[in-house]
């Protein structure tokens, strides 16, 4: 399957869906961030401030992305933004698998 036709299933046309799951995989790196901190003891104060701070400038930028498109009445840009967001989340989340000791590298 190539890569347009899974962005095609994906359906991003509607507008809540678009914005929401950018958030929900930023939320699930969020999550698997804190949990391999735990298992490996190394919670700290400061990288979670500096990670929840990171998650609020990526949320603006897609928000940003949002005016743009509406502005300049070319969805690609925000589209491009949300697939771009979900690939880098999806990246941290198996970066924080791979820290908490689940390596899918060899799947």
């Amino acid at each position: 399957m190539e890569i347009q036709e899974i962005i095609q299933q994906l359906d991003f046309s509607n507008l809540g869906w678009q914005i929401a799951t950018p958030v929900i995989f930023s939320v699930a790196d969020i999550i698997t961030g804190f949990i391999q901190a735990v298992i490996n003891n190394d919670v700290q104060s400061k990288k979670m401030r500096q990670g929840l701070l990171h998650k609020i400038l990526i949320i603006i930028i897609l928000l940003l992305s949002f005016v743009a498109s509406l502005t300049f009445n070319l969805n690609i840009i925000s589209k491009f933004v949300c697939v771009y967001i979900i690939l880098m989340e999806t990246i941290s989340i198996f970066e924080n698998l791979k820290k908490a000791g689940l390596d899918f590298t060899d799947l």
